[in-house]
């Protein structure tokens, strides 16, 4: 059986001006993750490296370049499943972490737990060594804090409005590699709904 790797980089109404930045973060996520599948490496390991590619990647709702919640903050939420176990490992409302999807990987890896809530190196998730961490500053870029801004000076209809139309902008779905081996794992990841509560969880780790 050939592996198989589906890499898919979030489904809205995309500005023309933004289409090319957005293939080329696919295409980068996928050859990080061949490269793994190439090697003989697992499913997992290809998902961990195609999704950090999009996590650096400011372009994508995920990692650098989250939608800010309502302090003006980066949080963010990750799962990793293995197919092969049915187990999955997750991260929720964290702070102050490069790659969430590390998190993810060594909850699923190493701890009985299956989620772990909290705000990055203080909530006591795995792995939070001084390189996976990150100040909230580089985390944010500019262009979501203009997004906050006009958000928060809509009224509350206008809100509304503003959420169901950007509500599929902030979506990560899946990322899919199938081994020859026959295992499938797959990640789902986002930065959260903008102006969500910091207490609150996102989509993914459900």
């Amino acid at each position: 059986m050939s592996p198989v790797l589906v890499v898919h980089g979030g489904a809205w109404a995309m500005p023309d001006d933004m289409v090319e930045a957005h293939k080329t973060g696919v295409r980068n996520a996928i050859g990080a993750g061949w490269a793994v599948l190439q090697r003989g490496g697992s499913a997992l390991d290809a998902v961990e490296e195609a999704i950090v590619i999009l996590e650096d990647d400011e372009t994508f709702d995920a990692g650098r370049g989250s939608f800010l919640n309502r302090e003006g903050k980066v949080q963010m939420d990750a799962l990793l499943m293995d197919g092969s176990t049915l187990r999955a490992g997750g991260v929720g409302c964290v702070e102050r972490v490069r790659n969430p999807v590390r998190a993810a990987r060594k909850i699923l890896s190493d701890s009985p737990a299956r989620v772990f809530c909290g705000r990055g190196e203080r909530s006591g998730s795995p792995r939070s060594t001084e390189s996976s961490c990150a100040s909230n500053e580089e985390l944010v870029i500019q262009r979501e804090v203009e997004r906050l801004r006009e958000y928060q000076a809509q009224g509350a209809n206008q809100k509304q409005d503003f959420v169901r139309a950007r509500n599929l902008a902030r979506l990560q779905s899946a990322r899919s590699p199938w081994t020859a081996k026959g295992n499938i794992a797959g990640r789902d990841f986002h930065g959260r709904h903008v102006e969500q509560s910091s207490r609150a969880f996102g989509g993914t780790p459900r």
